[in-house]
């Protein structure tokens, strides 16, 4: 029983460990020259794959990431 108890618990933390690393990996080719986007957080992403894999992670918290506009954020005059 304790044999059991212990295989169940070993195999719900190595789901555990391999979803979270799972959803961290984004690999993007910054290499590659592309349009800037400006994300509705205010932030200038280099190109729309940054901004997807940034996305991905808003989604994760509950929370909603879209694009403002394409190309640089600009930071109202006053």
């Amino acid at each position: 029983m304790k044999c059991l108890v212990f295989v169940v618990l070993l195999g719900l933390l190595i789901a555990i460990f391999a979803g979270s690393s799972e959803g961290n990996l984004c690999t993007c080719d910054l290499k590659t020259k592309s349009m800037e986007v400006c994300g509705s957080n205010g932030v200038t992403y280099k190109n729309r794959c940054e901004f997807e894999c940034t996305q991905r992670d808003y989604k994760k918290l509950g929370r909603t990431l879209n694009i403002r506009s394409m190309g640089s954020c600009s930071v109202p005059d006053n």
